[in-house]
């Protein structure tokens, strides 16, 4: 089943609170709250082109793939490519156990590549 996964974004992006940052970028109160709880079903191009560019992103980042057992696609099916693993905990407890000097580092080469 496909679906749109606007919460791993917000995770990915250190967005805490979704919907204050979207209505300070100008969306809607009714489609910022859509966006903030993963309730959208669809969207129209104009409307995905302007979170992609909000959010420096691609629609691939956005759709979300998890097969239903009954599907029986096979494993080199393309849509498989857009079956996200969630990263941001697993990078969050790496960072956590790190020295400040390490992520001092970390900081660094991430200020590097702007």
């Amino acid at each position: 089943m496909l679906f749109f996964n606007f919460t791993r974004i917000f995770k990915l992006k250190g967005i805490d609170r979704p919907f204050s940052y979207l209505t300070a970028n100008g969306y809607s109160a009714g489609y910022a709250t859509k966006l903030s709880n993963n309730r959208v079903l669809e969207i129209n191009l104009d409307r995905l082109q302007k979170f992609c560019k909000d959010f420096n992103c691609t629609p691939n980042d956005i759709l979300d793939f998890r097969p239903n057992p009954k599907d029986h696609l096979p494993e080199d099916h393309a849509l498989h490519t857009l079956t996200k693993k969630e990263k941001f905990n697993e990078i969050n407890a790496k960072i956590n156990t790190l020295s400040i000097e390490k992520i001092q580092q970390i900081h660094d080469i991430i200020k590097n590549m702007e």
